[in-house]
């Protein structure tokens, strides 16, 4: 098995975390876009139930029917931001895993160096 050096170790958290900071800002464009497609949503299907006549059910039907493009959109928006929570969940475990290689690296460096016995 290779050992990875400790600088190439080190050039991959810096990626990484120039990656999670890139989704952190993607996580708050979404974020705002789900609110604003969210809120879309409610307000056309408030709209549609008070436009609409009969049952309370047959009015839930209607206003379903009205407002099933603003819902996809709202839906599209909540995956397009669980994506971007994830990639960031993906991104700060991997960060974790390297910061874990790395001070086993250091610690290697530092016992063959004999710092520390």
């Amino acid at each position: 098995m290779d050992v990875p050096a400790q600088v190439d170790v080190e050039a991959e958290i810096i990626r990484l975390s120039g990656l999670a900071e890139k989704v952190t800002t993607a996580l708050a464009k979404r974020a705002a876009e789900c609110a604003r497609k969210d809120a879309a949503y409610r307000s056309a299907h408030a709209h549609a139930i008070l436009k609409s006549e009969g049952t309370v059910a047959e009015r839930d039907a209607r206003a379903a029917l009205a407002t099933e493009d603003e819902y996809l959109e709202r839906k599209l928006a909540e995956a397009s931001l669980d994506a971007a929570k994830e990639a960031g969940r993906n991104y700060r475990a991997q960060l974790d895993g390297l910061r874990s290689i790395n001070a086993n690296l250091r610690g290697a460096i530092l016992h063959s160096e004999g710092v520390g016995s």
